[in-house]
């Protein structure tokens, strides 16, 4: 990824209309035949993933993507898996502290 992205979590989607995200969450559903899976991060985000693209449900990635312009999904440019031991208090500390400083995580 060249682009700079931001992290976010589900309650700051709408303020990241048309930007670059990444987002780290447990996948709650996956539809394969539609290419759709709900991510899990302080709320449910809706994704939109690639033609083969595969999540396994409860199992915890990183998603880099772009929110759509109306902020109903984030369409998928990159999973990474990561491991089933996530703090997710943790998580949701850093994403507040990448929007009060986020010159500091670019």
């Amino acid at each position: 990824m060249d682009a700079a992205s931001i992290r976010i979590d589900a309650p700051l989607v709408a303020q990241n209309q048309g930007k670059i995200v990444r987002i780290i969450g447990t996948c709650e559903s996956f539809d394969s035949s539609s290419n759709h899976a709900v991510l899990k991060s302080n709320g449910s985000i809706s994704l939109v993933l690639n033609s083969g693209d595969s999540l396994d449900i409860n199992k915890n990635y990183e998603i880099i993507g772009k929110v759509n312009t109306d902020a109903s999904s984030v369409r998928v440019l990159s999973i990474i898996e990561l491991s089933d031991n996530i703090n997710f208090e943790a998580v949701q500390k850093l994403v507040s502290y990448v929007q009060k400083v986020p010159e500091l995580y670019y």
